[in-house]
């Protein structure tokens, strides 16, 4: 599926991966998500191969994997894979890779190397994108993490990334400082060319929407894509009561998924995937474990409030 280079807005879900009890992909189940997820309506991309789904536990063959599936599965809506590596070489590979699978796009992440000092040696932020962006000739998504993670890159830098890596077609921003986020969005929209801000935001999408975000790209869509799409199209239309009303049924999913252990966040949605009947096996890949019955409880509950469940289910 072609990519348009610019102003993709909308509703980017990111993808879970399925495994069966044995720890193998489950390309069925895999395969059933993405088609599910992707036949959403309002929907424009859909992500695999990021934190959502779980990439840093699949090797390099399994994400090629993963994504010779989901391309497959999610028929004309382009499918966008993540680039999660620690070492430049590693990340270009991904990078060919995900062009011979069919990707449309890629969602670059920071090394965690960079969390030690990058900011100090931004240098090495731009030799890495640019050497990504080398690599291929697909667009790039830039991901912006939060500050707390050390990994955020300051507003200064995501403009000269933007400005000297043309690949560069949008951002998913995690800024978790809503003053600095509404700064990256401010400095954006200044360049003399369009990059689609993505708000991944999940504690507070419906504020960080009404800044002025083009929309969402999370892993909540995989488990409530078209409330997602309710949420950006009733913002963007002004219609902001019917906005908060849509808000208080994500509430009580962002509040069960985005906690602490954050570690468990997609794992949760596993569960909520399987507790509504649209995942077989609901257990992630180890070292991650499967959910005590308290935060089970929590999610099924959430669930409820936010209409998706039958309270007698």
């Amino acid at each position: 599926m072609t990519f348009p280079v610019s102003g993709v807005g909308g509703i980017w879900p990111a993808t879970l991966t399925p495994f069966a009890p044995g720890g193998a992909i489950d390309d069925v189940a895999l395969a059933a998500h993405v088609h599910e997820v992707a036949s959403t309506a309002g929907v424009r991309a859909v992500v695999v191969n990021g934190h959502a789904g779980e990439a840093s536990s699949l090797n390099r063959l399994e994400r090629a994997h993963v994504l010779d599936v989901a391309v497959r599965a999610a028929g004309r809506i382009p499918v966008v894979a993540g680039v999660v590596a620690e070492d430049t070489r590693d990340a270009c590979a991904l990078a060919v890779d995900a062009a011979e699978a069919g990707a449309s796009a890629l969602l670059l992440f920071p090394p965690m190397l960079f969390g030690g000092g990058s900011a100090l040696r931004p240098e090495m932020a731009l030799r890495f994108v640019k050497d990504v962006a080398g690599a291929t000739r697909l667009p790039i998504v830039l991901f912006q993490l939060s500050r707390s993670s050390g990994l955020a890159f300051s507003t200064g830098l995501l403009v000269r990334l933007c400005s000297e890596v043309p690949d560069i077609v949008a951002i998913k921003d995690g800024t978790d400082v809503p003053e600095l986020y509404e700064d990256n969005l401010r400095a954006i929209r200044r360049l003399d060319r369009p990059v689609t801000m993505l708000t991944t935001n999940n504690s507070w999408l419906f504020a960080s929407l009404t800044y002025g975000a083009d929309g969402i790209l999370s892993g909540i869509g995989s488990v409530a894509a078209p409330l997602l799409v309710e949420l950006h199209e009733a913002v963007a239309a002004g219609r902001l009561d019917a906005a908060r009303a849509v808000n208080d049924r994500l509430v009580p999913l962002c509040r069960a998924f985005y906690r602490a252990p954050y570690l468990d966040s997609h794992n949760r949605m596993k569960t909520a995937l399987h507790m509504l009947g649209r995942l077989p096996h609901p257990d992630p890949r180890l070292p991650l474990l499967p959910l005590a019955d308290d935060d089970k409880t929590r999610i099924r509950a959430a669930l409820v409030a936010s209409g998706l469940l039958d309270n007698k289910c």
